[in-house]
């Protein structure tokens, strides 16, 4: 019987040995290291801290600042610099037979976050036809528009745009007066008359607007666009889909929030923009960039509006536009696959 005390004090001291070593949800979850870039609408994701979501959904999140044009190495490298990050649709394309010479482990394409859409073409001749004027556009105001001499930049976005406007005319890019010309250039060929019509993005557009030109035509409008999503390895989504589901959720959540009351909670990205960025932004001019994006902020608006093929910003019509561009220009070798979204609940 005097045994018994020892016994029942081993047995305390080992109850309360588990409790207090005994690590929390967070703590023994891994942390996912997330690539962001420091630019107006990736930083919205630092809201997640003022709103607690790592708590909401028991994860540990560990962003990551990265220089755009580095994410997509970094993800794709042998090392383990970040597990997740966000990337451009079309750039993911383009490079979809280089990041993934390593076929066992390639790099996917997770979700759609954002949308954007701010590019166009704007002119100064006012007999080039606006396209925006009849959605969408028949044939033979098409042909009429490509009669004209129109500047953008070989293999850029607008390039991929003109391609899908002559695709709907039943032409294509040899048919057409286009003029290999960066965007600042194209805005002064314009102007002076050497050229009918340039690609322009939402600074181009508007100081076009200010010198007394017009657009002629919206991106947007014409169902074009890049679609930024979230990216990573094939190994990664196996191992943790449970997290990256949460992630988009944490991601959507903060959008939403920086939503709500810009003027008011802007201050969270803009803080974060204030150290991390080259370009310091007001309440105002956050405002303004954030005018040629579109940022859904829901998973069901996003499944609405980016996943479904009858949305404005369907990722399989403008993936196919694009992927028809890539191979009739010979800038891949075999078509990359469409990406397909996982499945989530609204």
């Amino acid at each position: 019987m005097k045994k018994l005390p020892f016994i029942v004090g081993v047995l305390a001291l080992v109850i309360i040995a588990f409790y207090v070593i005994q690590p929390d949800d967070k703590a023994a979850s891994q942390s996912l290291r997330v690539a962001i870039s420091p630019y107006q609408d990736l930083a919205m994701l630092t809201a997640h801290e003022h709103l607690g979501l790592e708590a909401k959904y028991k994860i540990d999140l560990e962003v990551v600042t990265l220089a755009w044009e580095n994410v997509i190495p970094s993800l794709a490298s042998a090392g383990h610099t970040v597990d997740i990050g966000f990337g451009s649709l079309i750039e993911f394309l383009t490079k979809y037979e280089n990041i993934n010479s390593d076929a066992t482990d390639p790099l996917v394409y997770v979700y759609p976050a954002y949308v954007f859409k701010g590019g166009g073409f704007i002119s100064f001749n006012s007999d080039v036809p606006n396209l925006d004027d009849e959605l969408p556009p028949k044939a033979g105001r098409l042909r009429d528009f490509f009669s004209y001499r129109i500047g953008a930049q070989k293999n850029s976005m607008y390039d991929m745009m003109l391609f899908s406007l002559l695709k709907d005319a039943g032409l294509n890019l040899n048919q057409a007066k286009i003029i290999d010309t960066t965007m600042g250039d194209g805005i002064l060929a314009a102007q002076a008359g050497s050229l009918d019509a340039a690609a322009a993005g939402l600074t181009q557009r508007n100081e076009a607007l200010e010198r007394g030109g017009r657009v002629v035509v919206t991106m947007d409008k014409h169902g074009f666009a890049d679609l930024t999503g979230i990216i990573c390895k094939k190994s990664t989504l196996d191992k943790r889909r449970e997290d990256i589901e949460k992630f988009i959720r944490i991601w959507f959540e903060s959008v939403d929030y920086v939503y709500k009351d810009i003027d008011k909670n802007s201050r969270i990205p803009l803080e974060y923009l204030s150290r991390a960025s080259s370009t310091q932004y007001t309440v105002e001019t956050y405002k303004r960039a954030l005018e040629a994006e579109y940022l859904p902020r829901s998973v069901g608006e996003a499944k609405q509006m980016m996943i479904s093929n009858e949305g404005d910003f369907s990722i399989g019509r403008i993936s196919n536009n694009v992927i028809g561009y890539l191979v009739s220009q010979n800038i891949v070798k075999n078509a990359p696959p469409i990406p397909v979204p996982i499945a989530m609940e609204p």
